[in-house]
């Protein structure tokens, strides 16, 4: 073979690579396009809300996260995977929403957009904004897959719903700073299927009317946990201290 039979193998191969690199690029833009009654129902979502600096900034700047209203930018034709707080899997569903810090203020609706068309979200993450002492709505268990769940300091009041204690993927639960209250064995209820959770933040949520729950020592994964100002009572399990991954504790 001559060399320049061999230099138009390797030119054929180097072009050949690169016409099936770009159909790879191709595969993986189309695969990230977002459904279309996904990308519906988060613009309907939107719609319940407006956009305030107040209803954030403080909370963030003490933690030093950037506030900004995240939903301004999303816009009907666009590509909601592209949107800002919004994460996609590879075929286009939405697994993840973080919008904390994005000067939302507004009330959540039962019949939200939210509950009904994100089947594989995995992370909710709505703390540091401003929903006017709504309640959590008891939808949030249809979110099945989820396994973080924030919303620290975002307005909410009133019952913690029992049916959060269904998610039992969630290894993240953040409740803290809000009205919320849990009634007469709601600590145990909650707590009772969570058995994957590392990080559990209930501070300030009233559980007066419980005592400490024995079960707590199954929660076996747990690395923080945060009950400060909840006027939980009983007395506290010593066993708590020897679970094996416990880092930062608040009582």
């Amino acid at each position: 073979m001559g060399l320049q039979q061999v230099w138009l193998s390797y030119n054929q191969l180097f072009n050949l690579f690169f016409f099936f690199l770009f159909l790879c690029q191709l595969t993986c833009l189309h695969a990230q396009l977002c459904t279309q009654d996904q990308t519906s129902a988060l613009l309907q979502f939107k719609e319940n809300f407006s956009f305030n600096k107040s209803s954030s900034q403080e909370y963030c700047d003490d933690f030093g996260i950037t506030s900004f209203p995240k939903m301004e930018s999303w816009k009907k034709g666009s590509n909601c995977c592209s949107w800002a707080g919004v994460d996609c899997d590879g075929t286009g569903q939405v697994i993840g929403l973080d919008l904390s810090c994005s000067w939302l203020q507004g009330t959540f609706h039962l019949n939200s957009s939210l509950f009904l068309s994100f089947p594989r979200l995995q992370k909710l993450n709505l703390a540091y904004n401003d929903f006017f002492m709504s309640r959590i709505p008891p939808e949030f268990t249809r979110f099945t897959e989820l396994k973080r769940l924030n919303l620290s300091e975002c307005g909410l009041s009133g019952k913690v719903p029992p049916g959060i204690s269904f998610l039992n993927k969630l290894v993240s639960l953040d409740l803290s700073n809000n009205a919320l209250r849990l009634e007469e064995g709601g600590f145990e209820l909650l707590i009772q299927n969570l058995s994957k959770l590392r990080d559990l933040d209930l501070y300030s949520v009233n559980m007066s009317s419980s005592v400490v729950p024995k079960s707590l020592l199954n929660l076996t994964s747990l690395r923080t946990l945060w009950l400060g100002r909840s006027g939980l009572h009983g007395e506290f399990p010593s066993r708590i201290f020897h679970l094996p991954h416990l880092q930062n504790l608040g009582i």
